[in-house]
């Protein structure tokens, strides 16, 4: 009896301890922001619809001081910050400090594969880079990583899971547990193939936590074509963001309906982030992609004005910050 005794205590004992270390083993490698289903959330549960603009910070402006005040003006709520291998990750500590303490999200992604799938395993060499997981893991309760931007002109769908596959491994095995963004191929604009694979590859990640991103840079002014791709994503459940669009595609060629990709972002709860905010160093292949040509909220203006701030469902009127990083902000 005594020993059916002790062995009774000895499991209780066992359990609790279990219990008491458990949680605090799981909650060492959550991030703060998590997707499920379809959407992101914040750590206190808070959904969080992405509404912001990208910055070529590498080039001239790596802290982000100049700009960043000037976007936060918008009421973003995101910021997708570019970035190259050729720079160390020490240095985007600085912007992803200053994007937070204005209340904003930051999504650092690495710009070398643009268009070019062979450069998928370099880019996931420098995230996995101790120095890179080591500014990661500082930031990780708030941060963001697209993987590489428009990685890929034409790639099929099974080196696109294979590719993607083997990169979120890699990142999640170096300690990387934030929720992880990637691009669509066909220089971004390849929505049918993440119909295709998203659902699959989000099974394949160990944390479940991924979005996938497409840059409409569809010429067409294809409205109904917008229309049948986002609610496609939403049928399918697929966590998607337009990770970049303008009024434009390269060349200042065609017309982009970026208010039909505004209006029906916001009926169905898809995040989206405007290409590019501008000032320096701009956009030297169509100068119409700046949405403020000196960078500064007051000269916005065209297609810019109208995404941040006058059409009904611009950042200025659909935005809403996380508690959680307006409570970051205020630290």
């Amino acid at each position: 009896m005594k020993n059916k005794f002790r062995q009774t205590m000895l499991g209780f004992f066992f359990f609790l301890l279990l219990g008491l270390f458990i949680p605090f083993a799981v909650q060492a490698s959550d991030p703060s922001f998590y997707v499920q289903g379809r959407h992101l959330y914040a750590k206190d549960g808070d959904k969080v619809i992405l509404r912001g603009v990208n910055r070529m910070a590498v080039w001239a402006e790596p802290t982000g001081e100049f700009s960043l005040p000037e976007i936060e003006k918008t009421g973003a709520n995101v910021v997708r910050i570019m970035w190259m291998m050729g720079k160390p990750a020490e240095e985007f500590d600085a912007i992803i400090r200053n994007t937070v303490k204005l209340g904003m999200i930051p999504m650092i992604e690495i710009h070398d594969a643009t268009g070019d799938w062979s450069k998928l395993p370099s880019v996931v060499d420098y995230w996995v880079n101790p120095a890179t997981v080591a500014v990661i893991k500082r930031h990780e309760e708030y941060l963001l990583v697209n993987i590489a931007n428009e990685a890929g002109a034409d790639v099929s769908d099974e080196d696109f899971k294979a590719g993607y596959k083997t990169a979120v491994t890699r990142m999640r095995e170096a300690g990387i547990h934030v929720p992880l963004v990637i691009d669509a191929s066909g220089w971004g604009r390849n929505v049918e193939q993440l119909h295709n694979t998203a659902p699959w590859l989000q099974q394949q990640d160990p944390d479940q936590n991924l979005m996938f991103s497409v840059h409409w840079w569809h010429s067409d002014n294809n409205k109904e074509r917008i229309t049948a791709a986002l609610e496609k994503a939403v049928a399918l459940n697929i966590p998607l963001i337009v990770g970049e669009f303008a009024n434009k595609e390269v060349g200042c060629r065609g017309a982009i309906a970026y208010q039909h990709i505004l209006k029906e972002s916001q009926r169905l709860e898809i995040g989206w982030m405007a290409w590019e905010w501008g000032g320096e160093p701009g956009n030297s292949d169509c100068h119409e992609m700046d949405m403020t040509p000196s960078g500064l909220f007051e000269d916005l203006h065209s297609w810019g004005l109208e995404v941040a701030v006058t059409d009904p469902n611009s950042i200025k009127n659909t935005s809403v910050r996380p508690q959680f990083i307006l409570n970051k902000a205020h630290q």
